[in-house]
């Protein structure tokens, strides 16, 4: 019976054992400052300015809404045709990326002298630079500027 006992109360502080969470601790995020290799963003809009502006998590609240220049996309001046068919053409992009539960991340965020940030802006792995549109804007600007 004491075996039997034994047994039983081993078998228990092992179920018990298996069934009860683990808790790991968390990661704090990097902050926009410090960088990252990848950090996932949430889409806010863009601006003629040449920048979008992305939620990120960070561990000052203040910091979350990041400026962000994407990469490989022609730079923006402002008011100008040019500007405006990249903006509308990012936030047409990044919007209906939004709709569809798309996965956005900024790849190798670096902060720039005037305050913003510059990154390779990804959704769900595909370069946002790689669009068509914005390949044959980036073209289009390249031969105005010869």
């Amino acid at each position: 019976m004491a075996a039997l006992f034994k047994t039983l109360l081993t078998a228990l502080t092992a179920f018990c054992v298996l069934i009860t969470p683990t808790v790991l601790p968390a990661q704090t995020p990097a902050s926009p400052q410090t960088g990252s290799a990848v950090q996932e963003a949430q889409f806010r809009g863009c601006d003629t300015a040449g920048w979008c502006r992305f939620w990120i998590e960070a561990p000052d609240p203040a910091r979350s809404m990041v400026r962000v220049r994407p990469n490989d996309v022609v730079r923006m001046s402002g008011d100008d045709a040019l500007s405006t068919a990249v903006r509308n053409r990012l936030n047409a992009l990044l919007s209906d990326m939004i709709h569809q539960a798309k996965h956005i991340d900024l790849n190798d965020l670096r902060k720039l002298d005037d305050g913003t940030y510059s990154a390779t802006i990804t959704v769900t792995g595909i370069a946002l630079a790689s669009d068509p549109v914005l390949v044959e804007l980036r073209e289009k600007a390249a031969r105005a500027n010869r």
